[in-house]
């Protein structure tokens, strides 16, 4: 699959998969990892995260979970923090923000298991007070796609396969 071909697959199943989870207590994101490999996949997935941090807030560790309700090894790793006075949204506006925001760029890595060919699964995360550290720190480039989503009704279950087209 071509990187926009995937772009376009990520952005379908964002739109038609079920990301909430009944369990779920307080602010959540889904994370929708895609393989499109012809192999089973087990290792690290990587989120790359640009988000706006409020003044005097601090970044804070962040849990991972199967859609079984398995915590994951999950660490924020490459954090890095610069103030900012504005930020541009998906739209292209930009918004005006207070006095000591700061932007915080991280990649959070989590550990997929067993994650079968041309197929997703959905996760949750969650701010958290404490890491599960990996088993393994990622090595070059990861193969699975990760997508954060608001949690949302949908048609499609937290796992499915996909065709290659």
């Amino acid at each position: 699959m071509t990187e926009p071909e995937i772009q376009n697959l990520l952005n379908r199943l964002e739109a038609e998969i079920d990301t909430r989870f009944a369990n779920a207590q307080g602010d959540y994101r889904a994370l929708i990892v895609l393989n499109p490999t012809n192999s089973p996949y087990t290792g690290v997935a990587v989120l790359r995260v640009d988000m706006p941090l409020k003044p005097g807030s601090e970044p804070r560790s962040a849990a991972v979970w199967t859609p079984e309700g398995a915590r994951v090894p999950c660490q924020i790793l490459n954090s890095h923090l610069e103030p900012i006075s504005a930020w541009r949204m998906r739209d292209g506006t930009v918004r005006p923000l207070p006095e000591g925001t700061r932007r915080w760029r991280f990649e959070l890595v989590f550990w997929v298991e067993n994650l079968p060919p041309r197929s997703y699964r959905v996760y949750r995360s969650e701010w958290s007070a404490d890491e599960l550290p990996l088993p393994a720190l990622p090595e070059g480039v990861s193969p699975v796609y990760v997508r954060e989503a608001i949690p949302h009704e949908g048609v499609l279950g937290k796992a499915g396969e996909f065709e290659s087209r």
